[in-house]
Order: structure tokens, then sequence, then C-alpha cells
């Protein structure tokens, strides 16, 4: 699957990440209460430009990443997976 911006968008209105313009760029930046767990950019583009860098920087599976864009991978969850992987504390 080749992830686009518009997964981008989605899993960060999911995981309730903030959007900061960074020059030609947006940077999404995922927190857990004061700290920053993950962060990705999303490109700016008049054509589809792949973002399949979002899973490896979310630490989860393209499979994982898909599930949290099209709504079956919630926010919880998705904390609860970093947490098994030694991510965020316990």
């Amino acid at each position: 699957m080749m992830f686009t911006r518009e997964h981008g968008v989605a899993i960060a209105k999911k995981l309730k990440a903030d959007i900061q313009k960074d020059g030609k760029h947006e940077q999404v930046i995922v927190r857990y209460g004061d700290s920053i767990v993950a962060r990705y950019g999303l490109r700016r583009a008049s054509r589809a430009v792949g973002h399949d860098f979002i899973p490896r920087q979310l630490y989860v599976s393209p499979r994982q990443a898909k599930d949290l864009a099209q709504c079956s991978l919630d926010r919880d969850s998705y904390f609860t997976l970093l947490r098994d992987k030694g991510k965020l504390p316990e």
C-alpha cells in the first residue's frame, strides 16, 4: 500500500497530533502527555507523492498504519502498541 498525504492527515487527526508548518512541509508531532513519541512530515505537492516513511516513523507496521488511517485502530490501541515495544513508559 502506498501512503499518501491524506493517510498522514487522517492518522494525525486520529492521534490528536499537532501539525506544524516547517518550510515547504508540515510536521506531525505525536505526543503522549508532555512527551513527543513520534513525528513525521507531510509533503505538499500538486501530484500524489508517496509517504511510505510514515509507518516507520510511527514505530508500527504498514498494516497497523493503514488501520490507523482507516479507523480500525484507535489512539489508545496505538499507544498500547508503543508501550509493548518499549517506546512509552508503563
